[in-house]
């Protein structure tokens, strides 16, 4: 016995617009914030560092200067962009 399961036109479009927009996240979205993520991350680090290294020892003030302006690179690089403007 076979039972059928009747899905209108538009049910089955939407479900595949998801499945396209899940696969562009695994594929696109999500490795893009992971990688921002991790410059961020890594921007905070230093920048973290630095402080305290110019505070046990003012002379080396300038690397917080190098610090300062890696990280304000970073957070204008922005988040990556995407189709649309949209996550």
């Amino acid at each position: 016995m076979s039972t059928r399961i009747s899905v209108e036109r538009e049910t089955v479009d939407r479900m595949i617009l998801v499945g396209m927009d899940v696969d562009r996240y695994q594929t696109q979205v999500i490795p893009d914030l992971q990688q921002r993520v991790g410059e961020l991350t890594r921007a905070l680090k230093d920048l973290v560092g630095a402080v305290g290294v110019a505070r046990h020892n003012p002379a080396l003030a300038n690397q917080v200067e190098g610090a300062t302006a890696r990280a304000q690179h970073v957070l204008e690089a922005g988040l990556p962009n995407t189709k649309g403007g949209q996550l």
